[in-house]
């Protein structure tokens, strides 16, 4: 049985032993003042917690999970309730018990045959521990905020907890090197930044911390370990790297997807997990422009066979979404339409001389259309002559009567024509329009330069499209 569970959890680094390995898992349970219930077990996996099974519970507390040996290792959870629950370690540990009370699962867990777990909860409670002291020196720090010198004396014991801490963290990675704490502390960890070296013209080096910081961001990450997967940290911390550390750009962030996937590649589980991370990232992207980072994965992972994990269907539907979206892509030159105007006469759109050419797919019973389109009429009429603009108005209603009504009723003074009656094919995929109202922006060579933006943006967009780049 998997299905996503919805849980709040405070994560913590886990920690493994070399043992030899033996057959299947058997973990024994007991959950003292429990009886006749039962318990989900659940694992993490990377940015959520998936139900793995469900066990009996007993009349005395006690209940057993067992498991074939390939149980993939990892971060896993024992359910009571919504509101209760704690982690477990499975790795190379297979038989142990574990007995605690739900009222105070971490302090009053007992563990027996298994160094991981009883490490890892050592760990718990010693990150609880500093975490409580860290809690009450923020609540001093409240009481004399207005007094420097009381502040700067908490101050200096929070980066004491801080380096305690930390310290702890490495001694486990000194003495277990090759262990699971390892593995998870050096991805959790950050780069420590060396000072700004100076250069020959006597300047610090303004990028040395940006290009030390990004080079160094994945120190002791091995890509081809998939207990990471299984585990919030390897999700969160690939996400900030994408977001907010490469340079935003798509073709920045083209390279970043390749170099990832060919280290993940030695293990087919990671392999797919980063196909699927930045196929699910970018196929809908947040900004503008960074869907030519979906077409290029399909093209060099879809196309070429090497998703083999989906079925054929999906792959197929996948490469289709990825060729619907390519022409339309930033620096294309937009489809063009044929298609006949309020008069009744044919208009090319790519005959129609603009320095900036706006394409709107609208309806005239479209409620979000009745907001666009007046801001869109005053931005027309400021800036017409200024800018070289021109608008380019697809309507989406068969009736050729609102349609006219419409247009007339808003003062839509531009080029309409009526989208159903076209020489140059269905609009709809042409320029992917599910819904209404739609806007694209081209320049004078009719290549699109942005595409999707609301009406009231695309004056600064046109602003600045035009402080960086040559006037079209």
């Amino acid at each position: 049985m998997k299905s996503k569970l919805a849980i709040l959890f405070l994560f913590f680094v886990t920690i493994t032993y070399g043992v030899k390995a033996q057959s299947g898992y058997n973990i024994k349970f007991r959950i003292n003042g429990l009886k006749d219930t039962t318990c989900l077990v659940a694992y993490y996996y990377s940015n959520g917690t998936y139900i793995k099974d469900t066990i009996k519970v007993d009349g005395s507390g006690r209940c057993d999970y067992k498991a074939p040996a390939d149980l993939p290792k990892g971060l896993y959870v024992l359910v009571i309730t919504d509101k209760i629950f704690f982690d477990f370690v499975i790795n190379n540990d297979h038989k142990f018990s574990m007995e605690t009370t739900p009222s105070d699962p971490i302090n009053k867990m007992v563990i027996k045959d298994s160094p991981e777990n009883d490490l890892f909860y050592k760990y718990l409670r010693y990150n609880r521990e500093k975490f409580d002291q860290v809690q009450e020196l923020d609540k001093k720090s409240k009481l004399v905020a207005d007094q420097k010198d009381s502040l700067k004396i908490l101050s200096e014991k929070v980066s004491l907890i801080n380096k305690d801490l930390i310290a702890f963290k490495l001694g486990i990675v000194a003495k277990y090197p090759n262990s699971f704490t390892a593995l998870m502390i050096n991805a959790m960890k950050e780069p420590e930044v060396p000072e700004t070296p100076i250069l020959p013209n006597g300047r610090p080096d303004s990028t040395f911390g940006y290009r030390y910081y990004k080079a160094h961001f994945w120190d002791g990450t091995d890509f081809t370990d998939d207990r990471l997967l299984r585990t919030p940290v390897f999700h969160n911390k690939l996400k900030k790297y994408f977001e907010t550390i490469v340079v935003q750009n798509p073709d920045s962030v083209i390279r970043e997807v390749d170099i990832f996937i060919e280290k993940a590649r030695p293990n087919p589980e990671m392999f797919k997990y980063l196909v699927w991370f930045t196929t699910y990232k970018y196929e809908n992207p947040e900004y503008m422009g960074f869907d030519k980072v979906f077409v290029h994965i399909v093209d060099t992972y879809y196309v070429t066979g090497q998703t083999t994990w989906i079925t054929p269907t999906v792959n197929e539907n996948i490469i289709k979404k990825a060729n619907k979206i390519r022409p339309l892509l930033i620096g294309k030159i937009a489809p063009n339409m044929i298609m006949q105007d309020t008069n009744l006469k044919l208009v090319s759109m790519h005959n129609i001389t603009a320095d900036f050419l706006l394409l709107l797919f609208w309806d005239p019973d479209c409620g979000h259309c009745e907001k666009e389109i007046p801001i869109l009429k005053e931005f027309y009429d400021q800036n017409k002559v200024k800018y070289g603009f021109e608008i380019f108005s697809v309507c989406s209603d068969t009736s050729m009567v609102k349609w006219k009504n419409s247009v007339k009723k808003k003062k839509m003074t531009w080029i309409n024509v009526d989208g159903p009656r076209t020489l140059t094919g269905d609009y709809h995929e042409q320029y992917d329009i599910i819904s209404t109202p739609v806007i694209y922006l081209l320049d004078r060579k009719k290549e699109i330069i942005a595409k999707k933006i609301p009406a009231d943006k695309v004056g600064s967009f046109i602003e600045n499209y035009l402080k960086h780049s040559k006037k079209p």
